[in-house]
């Protein structure tokens, strides 16, 4: 049984690579044991950095995603076998790793709140299990129908959840050096606070994967799709430079700016869709953007 009639090498390899970094995700999350800390007396992690590193691997995984479909596509290379792979990959990267990254944070929580957590996880990856599920049923390989999504793409939830927890992890060890140099700024009692502040962070994020995998399924918001905006239209010179400087800042502060610009995202489109309610307007890209939408992850 013939099951295609050609498979781009290129853009499968592309696809394999974000899996494989699901993967070795979910293996650095299985890795990280609770201890007790000799010296309080609490549940710690033995290793705080592999939540770092697992929520890198989902980040690069992105990376990978961004550009596999568009190789297909500008290749002329796409293919059944290839829209399947995709998802499979994307389930493990952006579905299986965020949920277990939360769960995995929480289990130094009290066990009836470790309840909640796994209900609150299970949602996030239905969520995103039924919108890749949609995705093989409606995608189409034209690239003008890959402007626009129906509801929030999967690896920008998996976004936010990752750059959260670099957040969390960042400020929580307090041990960069810009950082340190900006504690002698402050009073200590003010770093100590901020750490409190972060602490609540894995508390806050099973709430915010129910929303997350609620959002990606609705059919109410449609999100902008960054890549094929940036990659389908052309820009002025002022906007690339733009784009340099803003990478370079990124690239210096990732931690700190990853997080405003996933959560940004997230939130851009329902304020958008309030605001046009509270005043009667239309959305200013209404008009200017194709009407066909995507629901390519």
């Amino acid at each position: 049984m013939k099951i295609s009639r050609g498979i781009g090498v290129l853009p499968n390899l592309i696809t394999i690579g974000n899996g494989i970094c699901g993967f070795a995700a979910v293996v650095k999350l299985m890795k990280i044991r609770i201890v007790t800390d000799p010296a309080t007396g609490e549940l710690v992690f033995n290793d705080v950095r592999l939540f770092t590193v697992a929520a890198w691997l989902v980040l690069l995984g992105m990376v990978f995603d961004v550009f596999d479909g568009r190789v297909a596509r500008l290749s002329g290379t796409t293919s059944n076998i290839g829209a399947q792979l995709d998802s499979l990959c994307d389930l493990v990267t952006f579905g299986v790793a965020p949920a277990l990254m939360v769960v995995r944070l929480n289990m130094i929580n009290p066990q009836a709140w470790q309840s909640f957590v796994w209900f609150f996880c299970l949602a996030y990856f239905l969520g995103a299990m039924l919108r890749l599920a949609r995705f093989n049923d409606e995608n189409e390989p034209d690239e003008s129908s890959h402007l626009c999504f129906k509801g929030l793409p999967s690896p920008a939830a998996a976004g936010c959840i990752s750059s959260l927890v670099l957040f969390y992890t960042y400020i929580a060890a307090f041990e960069q050096r810009e950082l340190k140099l900006f504690s002698r700024f402050v009073e200590p009692e003010t770093v100590q606070a901020m750490q409190a502040v972060v602490s609540w962070i894995p508390v806050i994020m099973p709430v915010l994967a129910i929303i997350l995998g609620w959002t990606m399924v609705t059919t109410r918001l449609e999100y902008d799709h960054v890549a094929s905006q940036f990659f389908h239209r052309t820009h002025s010179f002022e906007f690339i430079v733009y784009i340099v400087f803003g990478g370079l800042l990124i690239a210096s502060l990732p931690e700190l700016l990853l997080v405003v610009i996933f959560i940004g995202y997230l939130i851009y489109t329902p304020c958008q869709y309030l605001w046009c309610w509270v005043t009667g307007a239309r959305r200013e890209d209404s008009e200017s953007l194709p009407t066909v939408m995507t629901n390519d992850q």
